[in-house]
């Protein structure tokens, strides 16, 4: 439970004060980016949070690495709603785990195709 509180602040740190922060369940956390100039700072914040979560988390006297998993999705283009918003950044974040995890992937078309089953 610390460590999640901890993980939120440290997001919260991250983005602007009118971005929105909120976990999603477990470990899974969703970033809300209003008014973005453009689809290239989504990348731009996703690199930001990974260089956050690099460093070491304090609980109690141990320190704990953590790594992320992030996924982009941008709208209208990806989605018109936010349930197909989330959907998507789901598919993405999925793309990111396979790659290697520790590392942000937007999401495009394809993805959906190629991953038919990425629930959980």
């Amino acid at each position: 439970d610390e460590l999640l509180k901890q993980v939120a602040l440290r997001l919260k740190q991250t983005v602007r004060d009118e971005d929105i922060v909120a976990r999603l369940g477990g470990d899974e956390f969703t970033v809300m980016l209003d008014d973005l100039p453009s689809a290239e700072d989504a990348d731009l914040v996703g690199e930001k949070i990974l260089q956050a979560m690099a460093m070491p988390f304090q609980l109690d006297r141990s320190e704990l690495v953590v790594t992320a998993s992030i996924g982009i999705s941008i709208f209208p283009d990806d989605g018109d709603d936010a349930s197909t918003l989330l959907k998507n950044a789901d598919t993405a974040m999925y793309r990111a785990k396979q790659m290697g995890r520790n590392r942000f992937s937007s999401y495009n078309r394809m993805m959906s195709a190629e991953m038919p089953n990425n629930s959980r």
